[in-house]
């Protein structure tokens, strides 16, 4: 009930102001007595709120290899939605701790799409820049992945007098901090936080009353919200030039690693590449290199001989697994 007067307080201040939450219907009423009352009254108010699927059991869908077996874990969600009325058709979806979206886990786009018909997601992961409002988004096999900024407040931040550094921590970065700061430099900002911050002492629910109140007393923004498959399409009309993605070496950052699949390896990765335009003798480098037994070179192509012809030709879009 609190997140749904929070929701309508919001309203009043932000149109069209709409929670969106994620379910796993796995753990549907696996609680106490008391979070099981709180499953039926969000299930009995559903059509308030706009809803989103993770996965069935919180699973992290890099873990499964196979897109048939991933797509299996969907199909059981679907069908907990459609057994309680949960309305899903927003085109959006999030990965259990950023799972599979970037570094990108081709099965689960493949797996989205067919299952939910997936068009947008989220993701703090790409690029992995600090602070949060640095991020941005890209477009990677059909599906707009959208950046998600940080809000301060994560699965430990759930009593206001226990927040890291003291309450007065989190009420800095709402009033002119981090917080604000991100809402001020980003014409779109989507935050997720955990159902235990709407809980306990209602941090998530007192952070963003404050945070809009504050923005709406010392700025002269209007704010708004948008479903997610229209935020998705407004965002890249605004960054248009953000539509193709930056590799990164998933290798060089201990997060990315943590959420790349167990059967790629850092291995297969190229040590070194040689660029260079035509006429500028990077054939005979590679000649003279290969000549070392230590050195094995990518395998000539019919069409580009000794050239990968990676970053500049279709290719780049298949991401860095091809």
């Amino acid at each position: 009930m609190a997140l749904l007067s929070t929701q309508n307080k919001l309203r009043t201040l932000v149109p069209n102001f709409t929670f969106n939450l994620g379910f796993s219907g796995k753990f549907y009423h696996t609680g106490t007595d008391e979070e099981d009352e709180g499953d039926d009254m969000l299930l009995k108010h559903r059509k308030e709120f706009w809803w989103f699927p993770h996965m069935w059991s919180h699973m992290q869908p890099h873990l499964f290899h196979n897109v048939t077996v991933l797509a299996e874990q969907m199909k059981l969600n679907k069908q907990f939605a459609v057994e309680h009325g949960i309305p899903t058709d927003l085109g959006y979806a999030v990965a259990p701790h950023h799972s599979g979206v970037y570094p990108v886990h081709t099965q689960l786009y493949e797996a989205w799409k067919s299952v939910w018909s997936i068009q947008v997601t989220s993701t703090e992961e790409y690029p992995h820049l600090r602070p949060a409002r640095y991020r941005r988004g890209f477009i990677h096999n059909g599906i707009m992945v959208l950046p998600r900024q940080t809000c301060g407040l994560f699965t430990h931040t759930i009593f206001y007098n226990e927040y890291p550094g003291g309450s007065k921590e989190l009420d800095k970065s709402i009033r002119g901090g981090e917080l604000f700061l991100t809402v001020l430099l980003n014409p779109i900002s989507i935050f997720m936080t955990h159902l235990s911050n709407y809980g306990n002492d209602r941090l998530g629910l007192y952070t963003f009353e404050s945070l809009v109140k504050f923005v709406q007393c010392w700025t002269n923004l209007r704010l708004q919200t948008l479903p997610p498959v229209q935020l998705a399409k407004k965002y890249f009309e605004i960054f248009p030039q953000e539509k193709n993605p930056l590799w990164q070496n998933p290798c060089d950052d201990k997060r990315h690693k943590d959420i790349w699949s167990k059967e790629k390896t850092c291995d297969r990765l190229p040590k070194f590449l040689i660029v260079g335009p035509q006429k500028t003798g990077t054939t005979a480098v590679h000649f003279f290199l290969t000549m070392h037994p230590a050195v094995t070179s990518n395998f000539p192509s019919p069409s580009t001989f000794e050239e990968i012809q990676f970053f500049n030709g279709p290719n780049y879009h298949k991401g860095i697994d091809w």
